[in-house]
């Protein structure tokens, strides 16, 4: 990329900075690694020198430059700080010091732009992606935009502001999801609530067959028909829209027609909360029989209501307490099973009320997956602003 800073190359601002130790079998060495994509250094864990066939080992110092050879081209490559000094790398991760025109801060955040990366692999050496070598001299002949040492520092500071505030976002928006994702069953089940609170506001506690009764819209599959299918996410979050089913290339005979409003679930991944309801841009959508769809009586219940009161793990676990088959991930639900599942309904308008709740608030979640893209984006966007010389 075009930069206002004069580029240098790292041969004229890092010098090797190895430091070997020879094994002991009865010693034991903290070992790093680095993660791709400017992620850092990283502590694989503790062994014994009789744990490895290397000889020789080399430790980490503060401030040291470090790079996976055979990654280097996806940018595993950083700066050694914190509590990663003092632990011990093969010799596959060559380290470096920087001299004093190269400020270490300006250096680590060289390794986290995607600029830097792309240079890399076209550095590297090998047959494959995944066989891809950097040698040291290739590292070393590499350039990078290089202001003076004040400029240095202060992008550098710069950069370590935007990363702070973006971590705060990401730890707040982390939070907000935990809670966001107990929230829709928390607003149908009120299960803060007493069974006499229950009784006294109006809820009532019914099997699900009081509510609601399986439909079964079957039609025969015509050989050149092309039938609109859907699928449903695990946990609670909805369907989706899978490829439409070509009749010649199913091997099902007949399917089921799903119609908005609808409960729908699926057997096979009921056991991970796969229930949810129809909207109404799925309606007239096909479905096999592991897929069954029910009838709501609206003056009881709601669809929407359901799929949230059974947001809950424990409502899954209860139900997978009268499922078939070996291991958690071999269970189904009978149809019989979940009609006799009992749920407490308070009257239809209060249900009314926590559906517009929880629409509202998956609006919310929608806009903040969108926040979370762009903030995805915002930090390669600073980086290549701060080397061009923007920032």
């Amino acid at each position: 990329m075009t930069s206002v800073y004069p580029c240098r190359a790292l041969g004229d601002l890092l010098v090797a900075d190895a430091d070997p130790v020879d094994v002991d079998a009865a010693a034991q060495y903290r070992i790093a690694g680095v993660l791709g994509f400017g992620r850092g250094v990283f502590e694989r864990g503790q062994i014994t020198g009789a744990d490895t066939k290397y000889t020789r080992l080399f430790r980490l110092r503060q401030g040291n430059l470090v790079y996976s050879k055979l990654k280097a081209f996806e940018g595993a490559i950083a700066v050694v700080c914190g509590e990663r000094a003092g632990a011990f790398v093969s010799q596959e991760f060559p380290t470096f010091r920087a001299t004093p025109d190269l400020d270490t801060g300006y250096l680590a955040h060289i390794c986290r732009w995607p600029s830097f990366w792309e240079i890399l692999a076209e550095h590297s050496r090998g047959v494959g992606a995944r066989r891809e070598r950097l040698h040291p001299d290739d590292l070393l002949a590499t350039e990078i935009p290089l202001p003076n040492i004040e400029a240095q520092r202060r992008i550098a500071a710069h950069l370590d502001g935007v990363r702070s505030t973006l971590h705060r976002i990401e730890r707040l928006r982390a939070t907000a999801a935990t809670k966001s994702d107990s929230l829709p069953s928390a607003l149908a089940t009120k299960s803060q609530l007493s069974e006499g609170a229950r009784l006294a506001s109006g809820w009532v506690r019914r099997p699900l067959g009081e509510v609601m009764e399986e439909s079964k819209e079957s039609v025969e599959v015509a050989l050149d028909g092309r039938y609109p299918n859907l699928g449903i996410y695990s946990f609670g979050r909805g369907v989706f829209a899978k490829p439409p089913i070509d009749g010649m290339e199913t091997s099902a005979k007949r399917l089921n027609r799903v119609r908005a409003a609808q409960f729908i679930f699926s057997r096979l991944f009921a056991f991970e909360g796969a229930y949810t309801f129809v909207p109404s841009e799925f309606d007239g959508y096909f479905v096999s029989k592991q897929f069954p769809c029910f009838d709501v009586d609206p003056s009881l219940a709601t669809a929407e209501f359901i799929a949230a009161a059974l947001r809950s793990p424990q409502q899954w676990r209860e139900l997978a307490r009268s499922s078939k088959g070996l291991g958690l991930r071999r269970q189904t639900i009978k149809v019989e099973a979940l009609l006799a599942h009992e749920l407490w309904f308070p009257p239809v308008s209060e249900q009314h009320r926590a559906v517009d709740t929880l629409r509202h608030l998956d609006r919310v979640r929608g806009l903040l997956e969108i926040s979370d893209s762009i903030a995805a984006s915002v930090f390669p966007a600073a980086l290549n602003r701060a080397f061009a010389g923007l920032a």
